[in-house]
């Protein structure tokens, strides 16, 4: 149905379908229109009936379908059936095309299955472990844990999974107050299934995240009329009418330019190489590099044209391809042909026009630049600013506390022998930020970093279900200490000052507390904070 509505020709049905439905279902940075693929996005939608059988086992729906299609609980892993119903087939082709989306993340290792699931992050699982089974006793993660099950048996992970896969298994953190192990959706930083989320994955999957032109990106950021993009797309497809193009499925038709009557009309030469179409370009003070440059392809044209032209120019120069068009067609059908430079001044008149209507000119007067330095608290309150860095196998980590007139009160750096992601890093600043309030009593604490992520999922942290949230929630529940507690983002600009302590820390690679005497290094900054 939808394929008859973009590609239907009218009452008499005739129309020519160009491009195949799939390309125009992919994003518009890969050359597509964005249409839904419909088939994915009803994979998508069950994947939420998918999700209500793996997190809510006590309805109705979940004992009826799993008495008899997956009985081990576990719904993608079904058992075959004889004549299964068409609710449960298709909930099944969801689930199995969902699989590799939906991962385990490691709390006590109890329930997950070395060797069958997926595990810990995203790519881990039994088909990355490169090792004959049966020479492996170990079957549940549980069993990569050390003996107080606080962290992992380093040498058997290694031993089992190689140096590159084992060290970063070693780097996954294990909660010392685990909970039961949980299904979480990898792609969503946390852990939520979505079905957009869901089918953004499916898109990506499918097409192999192969890398794409620079030309769709360019197509799309152009500052000029719908009509244009889609022209200019059209271009880059290479899929406008032009006679050669006729000529590749009618048979005996000639594939001669209508206009100069010397060469083949392909794309490239209707609107570069034909003498009428050089004379516009010659009109626009185009730059001699495009004009004789040789170019197989209309595509490689635009992409040099872009490393050439500013955004509003190659906007300009494409409005000019597209009244080119225009003239070209009227020439065949009505058989009139404007002038080079009257189609030139049609195309600047259309740029300007749309400039005037969507103010792409710049302002007059430049906006006044706005100053971003660190800012003071309220009166009687504390405000600690921490910064995390990882390198060399060690995550390091710093925090600066000032009080509202802006001078330091104390502070702490140190670090962990432990290479982590980054926003681990950063939860560990956070934490030892805590700790040092408290440790001094501080009840009015106000707590910045410059990490946008880790201030998110502290929002979220109530619907987080990856292993950060349950940290962050943790950390939440410490703070009762403070009768106020706020943790907000700020631009790097005004975190200078823990940011320069963690520089100065990794490369002097010291732990210390310090109190208002603190490092030289970052007297500067505290001093000019503290003026403006």
């Amino acid at each position: 149905m939808v394929y008859r509505v973009w590609w239907g020709g009218g009452v008499r049905n005739r129309g020519w379908s160009i491009l195949a439905w799939d390309r125009l279902c992919l994003p518009k940075g890969m050359g597509g229109l964005g249409l839904r693929d419909l088939r994915l996005f009803n994979v998508a939608l069950l994947g939420r009936q998918v999700l209500r059988l793996i997190q809510c086992k006590d309805t109705l729906c979940y004992k009826v379908l799993s008495a008899k299609y997956f009985p081990d609980g576990n719904v993608l892993c079904p058992k075959r059936t004889y004549k299964p119903s068409f609710t449960w087939q298709s909930i099944a082709q969801a689930a199995k095309l969902l699989s590799e989306g939906f991962g385990w993340t490691v709390d006590s290792g109890k329930s997950i299955q070395i060797w069958q699931d997926n595990w810990g992050f995203e790519g881990l699982s039994s088909e990355s472990i490169c090792i004959n089974k049966s020479l492996v006793k170990e079957r549940f993660v549980r069993d990569l844990l050390n003996e107080s099950h606080e962290g992992w048996d380093k040498d058997r992970v290694l031993a089992i999974c190689g140096d590159f896969l084992g060290d970063q298994i070693c780097n996954i953190p294990i909660l010392h107050d685990a909970l039961e192990d949980r299904r979480i959706w990898f792609h969503n930083p946390h852990g939520v299934f979505s079905s957009k989320l869901a089918y953004s994955w499916l898109l990506l999957k499918q097409i192999r995240f192969s890398p794409h032109r620079i030309f769709w990106r360019i197509t799309w950021r152009l500052k000029t009329l719908p009509k244009i993009h889609i022209f200019c797309w059209r271009l880059g497809h290479n899929i406008l009418p032009t006679y050669e193009k006729i000529s590749s499925f009618r048979s005996g038709f000639n594939d001669t330019c209508p206009r100069c009557g010397k060469e083949k009309e392909t794309l490239i030469h209707a609107l570069k190489d034909c003498p009428m179409a050089r004379k516009v370009l010659e009109v626009s003070g185009l730059d001699n590099r495009l004009l004789d440059g040789n170019y197989l392809r209309f595509v490689d044209w635009i992409e040099g044209a872009a490393r050439i032209l500013d955004i509003k120019a190659l906007s300009n120069f494409i409005s000019v391809l597209w009244n080119m068009w225009n003239s070209r067609n009227n020439k065949i059908f009505r058989g009139v042909e404007d002038e080079a430079k009257v189609t030139w001044d049609r195309a600047m008149a259309l740029s300007r026009e749309f400039q005037i209507f969507n103010f792409l000119e710049d302002p007059l007067l430049p906006r006044k630049p706005e100053k971003r330095a660190w800012k003071k608290s309220h009166q009687g309150t504390i405000k600690i600013n921490f910064d995390a860095s990882v390198h060399d196998k060690k995550a390091f980590y710093d925090l600066v506390a000032r009080d509202a007139d802006g001078f330091v009160l104390g502070g702490q750096t140190g670090y962990v022998n432990k290479e982590v992601h980054i926003e681990w890093a950063e939860l560990q600043a956070m934490e030892e930020s805590i700790n040092f309030a408290r440790s001094n009593n501080w009840k009015n604490v106000d707590l910045e970093s410059d990490c946008a992520s880790l201030v998110n999922r502290f929002n979220r942290r109530q619907e987080d279900l990856t292993m950060v949230g349950h940290r962050l929630r943790d950390i939440k529940k410490q703070s009762h200490f403070s009768s106020q507690f706020n943790f907000c983002w700020a631009p790097r600009s005004y975190n200078k000052a823990a940011d320069a302590l963690c520089t100065w820390a990794s490369t002097k690679n010291c732990c210390m507390v310090f109190n208002v005497n603190y490092p030289s290094c970052i007297h500067a900054i505290v001093l000019n904070d503290a003026i403006n």
